[in-house]
């Protein structure tokens, strides 16, 4: 079977979920807290997929949250790391931050800083972690950080630029699902320089709802699409 080399999750629907079951916004994200990791586990013992990346909180989203509901984001996504130390660790996945991490809370990001240290091994496995991330923002911040480094930017190659961008030299997204289905079959600007050539699957199941049953039917899915993909050739 023919994985895909990266797996990107844009997790979307809570707000309508909570709505549609009267429940709080917090339970439903508390819930797609628990489906994501299942997620993650599945992917790293299941599959030869070497990268999952799920979307945490985009930059958009990061200023227009109210303070409350953001907090508790803060919060709920502490847990998911540290319910997932012992995983990665066993399992050599490699643990990395990706977003403008100066726009979080400063003890938020000293925190993935730790983890990011504590979790490195020697593997080419990651679980990437998106926060108070934009995909035209990685690209501008990119292009500070190759102008801060005195490149010569009419000259800039390909290789450079994604060096400069937050996923470093990881493979780009080959998959990328978002939940929410009709009412959101768009990237939203997600992973703007690396998924070009990425299937798009968009699920009816709001983020609450997403099991890891589907998943394994997504994933069979990329595998007879891959076997029709010719790869310019």
């Amino acid at each position: 079977m023919t994985y895909p080399k990266h797996v990107a999750v844009i997790p979307d629907g809570n707000r309508t979920r909570a709505k549609e079951h009267n429940t709080s916004v917090n339970e439903a994200y508390m819930t797609s807290y628990e489906k994501g990791l299942e997620l993650i586990r599945y992917t790293f013992t299941q599959t030869d997929a070497k990268v999952f990346t799920l979307w945490g909180l985009s930059t958009e989203n990061a200023k227009e949250r109210p303070k409350e509901e953001y907090d508790f984001l803060m919060n709920m996504y502490k847990l998911v790391e540290e319910d997932l130390d012992d995983f990665l660790l066993a399992n050599k996945v490699n643990f990395k931050a990706i977003g403008d991490l100066d726009g979080i809370t400063p003890d938020f990001k000293e925190y993935l800083l730790a983890k990011t240290a504590r979790t490195k091994c020697d593997s080419d496995r990651y679980f990437v972690f998106a926060i108070n991330y934009g995909g035209r923002d990685e690209i501008i911040r990119g292009v500070q950080k190759l102008a801060q480094q005195n490149t010569d930017l009419s000259q800039v190659t390909e290789d450079q630029l994604s060096e400069a961008l937050d996923l470093g030299d990881l493979p780009p997204v080959e998959l990328i699902i978002r939940t929410k289905g009709d009412f959101a079959q768009r990237t939203s600007g997600f992973m703007s320089r690396r998924m070009g050539y990425a299937e798009l699957y968009f699920t009816a199941k709001k983020c609450p709802e997403f099991e890891v049953e589907e998943y394994q039917e997504i994933l069979k899915w990329f595998d007879a699409m891959a076997n029709h993909r010719n790869y310019w050739k």
